[in-house]
């Protein structure tokens, strides 16, 4: 059921990859007819327009501000943004939706490595780790304690240093120092008491080492990774976002407005993923089409 599901998810996200790409190039093709170039730039502009106005409101934008905005987008610049944004709309959508089908491809890979089993195997050896280092934390305390009921220990080791060194030091002046070099000592030894026992699992071990060959990364040691998106400079739709949202309050001019353009999408030749390397492939093959 879930491979099911996974593999639907993948036949998805790349059909609404290949949408969104699709729209993008059709809204600057000149070849689109006059009605729908002007019924598409009204509703596109409306929805630029709308995601601006509210990532202002969120972020606490003054009246005068909207007061301002709303002059400007009747200006020559302001009217040169508005042709601008909606196919950066539609560009930001393609290039997220793309991502969307990179990982989904990745997770259908993985679930064809990782089994339920390693996942709940997996899991149990964390908690165990877990659990030994909060016993070695329980001892840093208890060291901590000892330590305080020890405190007659440092008053012997301070005479004796004076004692030592015929009384060329104080009490007063060694007092601190053997605090320092005792507490010193105990945080040490609760520190590396502290430390999780080294696993020494050989077949543990040797299925990380499959699991990083076939997908890149080990997904079980870092679960929160994602795979590398389609494109070599993965910021590219943040910083389109972000511009974008920014133009409320920034008032760009027709000079700045970045150029509109589907990204160069990254080599799969040295992708581990079997599913994220086709997707790639297709990527690559379907801008190389829209390019001739």
């Amino acid at each position: 059921m879930i491979d099911n599901d996974l593999s639907r998810a993948v036949t998805n996200t790349q059909a609404a990859a290949a949408a969104a790409v699709v729209a993008f190039n059709a809204s600057t093709s000149p070849e689109l007819p006059g009605g729908q170039q002007t019924s598409f730039t009204t509703n596109a502009r409306a929805t630029a327009a709308a995601s601006a106005t509210s990532y202002a409101t969120q972020q606490g934008v003054s009246e005068q501000r909207h007061i301002n905005y709303r002059f400007w987008v009747q200006s020559l610049d302001g009217q040169k943004y508005c042709d601008w944004a909606p196919r950066a709309a539609l560009l930001s959508q393609a290039i997220a939706a793309r991502d969307e089908a990179i990982v989904a491809a990745w997770r259908f890979d993985t679930s064809q490595v990782i089994s339920s089993a390693q996942r709940e195997a997996f899991t149990t050896s964390q908690l165990g780790t877990t659990a030994s280092r909060s016993q070695r934390s329980r001892s840093i305390r208890r060291g901590g304690i000892a330590l305080m009921l020890l405190s007659p220990v440092v008053w012997v080791f301070a005479y004796f240093f004076v004692l030592v060194t015929g009384g060329q030091v104080s009490m007063q002046a060694i007092l601190p120092i053997a605090w320092l070099l005792l507490g010193t000592g105990v945080v040490f030894a609760g520190v590396r008491m502290a430390r999780p026992l080294p696993l020494d699992d050989a077949s543990a071990t040797a299925a990380s080492v499959t699991r990083v060959a076939l997908l890149g990364f080990d997904p079980l040691s870092q679960p929160a990774r994602l795979p590398r998106t389609w494109t070599e400079d993965p910021k590219v739709g943040e910083r389109l976002d972000r511009f974008m949202r920014d133009a409320y309050t920034n008032f760009p001019t027709p000079s700045e407005l970045p150029a509109l353009r589907i990204p160069d999408v990254r080599s799969g030749r040295t992708e581990a993923s079997i599913q994220v390397r086709a997707v790639l492939e297709q990527f690559a093959a379907t801008d190389a089409l829209n390019r001739l």
